[in-house]
């Protein structure tokens, strides 16, 4: 009981994201194949909220003291349906 408390909390908590200089805003997609991979990283905060909506939680935040300076998603290259909705509807390329 006290561990689905926590996840709750957790999951209430508002997240923090800390804005980086325009100059160092990044957002990288790698391929990987022998892993059968897709790996997105980005620093920009809209983008970063963006996914957590579209996809869900990241597999790791970075974070400087409390606030998060960079999230990466990883999925399988098999899961069309996701990569497809971060290619349609993320704003990656800032169109």
């Amino acid at each position: 009981m006290a561990s689905n408390t926590k996840k709750k909390l957790k999951n209430n908590i508002k997240k923090i994201y800390k804005e980086p200089l325009k100059s160092e805003m990044e957002t990288t997609v790698n391929v990987m194949y022998g892993e059968n991979k897709l790996s997105i990283y980005t620093n920009k905060v809209d983008l970063q909220k963006q996914l957590n909506k579209l996809i869900g939680e990241p597999i790791k935040e970075y974070k400087i003291k409390r606030s998060i300076s960079g999230s990466l998603w990883e999925m399988s290259l098999n899961d069309k349906t996701k990569i497809q909705k971060v290619i349609v509807k993320a704003n990656i390329y800032e169109l």
